[in-house]
């Protein structure tokens, strides 16, 4: 009966949250700073230099002029795709001014990420601050709200509704799946080392989704501003009960930890469910990430779960 209650409720949150993004696509209102400055009252060479507005955007189908950390972007992030003739800028944490000011753009889309650089943008072309990591809400109701100003900026209107409503059909379907799930907890980590690893809770997107789904975060202990802490070893081996989530890529020496090293090999977790790897998602992520994350964990948690021994029922 708690279970159902669990899932009535859940379902309710969802499509309350479809609700209030439908009221406000009834209103939207172009930013101030936007419609003042902009070159252009639809931008078309819009360059994007944070990473998980840039996945916002592509999710939306706007493909922009260009975008920082392309390489960075497919390797850790990789859906969605990075199309060919999207422009590289650099580096993600310093992206090359004199490639933008030759690229002549009508917008620029950033972050408090590079409010170190904002004079310098801002002189090349209007810029529009989002940001999804905040102290204000949580990351999943700042993603929503930043896909709906990205789509009011750059002219492609409903596009937000969308991915909205997509991302809650997936994350509704995760939690049907998972209600089947042998782990009732987990501990969703990035494996940086045989005995280092971020651990997600907090503050983080991955959290956010958790709270919607059938299963618990094993994690409550402090997080940074960004939602992760980084543990060792020794601080999770109390959670013999919580599924170890390792989002890849995982380091080659943490794989052959698991083998030849008793401490990693012999982690309560590890022992009984195994190491449960999930492909790349972006972990400081906006909307689709979230979506994209429902999937991985309850594909996850059934399917590859299922294979290791005791966690098959």
């Amino acid at each position: 009966m708690h279970q159902q209650h669990q899932t009535c409720s859940r379902r309710h949150f969802l499509k309350g949250l479809a609700g209030l993004s439908a009221i406000a696509t009834l209103t939207p209102v172009l930013p101030e700073s936007f419609t003042r400055s902009a070159k252009a009252d639809v931008p078309k060479r819009v360059v994007i230099a944070d990473g998980a507005l840039a996945e916002t955007a592509l999710a939306m189908g706007i493909v922009p002029l260009a975008m920082a950390d392309v390489p960075g972007y497919r390797a850790w992030v990789q859906e969605p795709k990075v199309p060919e003739q999207v422009i590289n800028l650099g580096a993600r944490f310093q992206p090359s001014l004199e490639r933008l000011a030759q690229l002549d753009p009508d917008l620029i889309l950033t972050s408090s990420f590079y409010a170190n650089q904002y004079s310098r943008l801002s002189d090349l072309a209007p810029i529009e601050k989002i940001d999804i990591y905040s102290s204000s809400k949580t990351p999943f109701l700042n993603a929503m709200a930043a896909a709906q100003k990205i789509a009011e900026v750059t002219g492609h209107r409903g596009t937000a509704e969308i991915l909205i409503s997509d991302t809650l059909s997936r994350i509704d379907q995760a939690s049907r799946e998972l209600t089947s799930s042998q782990a009732s907890s987990v501990l969703v980590t990035s494996m940086l080392s045989p005995r280092h690893m971020r651990v997600y809770g907090q503050n983080s997107l991955m959290q956010d989704v958790i709270d919607l789904l059938p299963v618990k975060n094993a994690w409550t202990g402090p997080t940074n501003h960004w939602g992760f802490a980084t543990v060792t070893i020794d601080q999770i081996a109390q959670y013999s009960n919580a599924a170890l989530i390792a989002i890849k890529p995982v380091p080659d020496n943490v794989d052959r930890a698991i083998v030849h090293s008793p401490i990693l090999s012999e982690l309560p977790s590890i022992k009984r469910f195994g190491l449960i790897t999930m492909p790349p998602v972006a972990t400081f992520g906006g909307l689709f990430a979230a979506g994209r994350f429902s999937d991985l964990l309850a594909n996850a948690l059934t399917s590859q779960g299922a294979a290791h021994g005791e966690f098959a029922s």
